[in-house]
């Protein structure tokens, strides 16, 4: 079996963080979709993602795209809101 060699691009991308609260990258998100998740509720189901203490008002729009995507990863810049209020420090 022949593998594809990542870019830097896909590479940064891949390891981009989605899910804020619990620091789960896009890779994971990419990979659950791949192989079968095709909700936003099975893909928490997989990746633990959704479960933090914004309940997904942060990840679930970028989940959203990457099921749109079909799980190929996302190149182009997105922003993951993060209130002050979401911060504990």
């Amino acid at each position: 079996m022949i593998e594809k060699k990542l870019s830097i691009e896909e590479i940064k991308a891949k390891i981009k963080v989605v899910c804020i609260c619990k620091g789960i990258k896009q890779g994971r998100i990419c990979e659950a979709i791949q192989n079968g998740a095709d909700t936003i509720e099975k893909v928490n189901k997989q990746t633990g993602s959704g479960d933090g203490g914004c309940k997904a008002t942060r990840c679930g729009p970028v989940i959203k795209k990457l099921l749109e995507n079909n799980g190929k990863i996302i190149l182009e810049p997105y922003e993951t809101k993060v209130d002050d209020d979401d911060l504990d420090f």
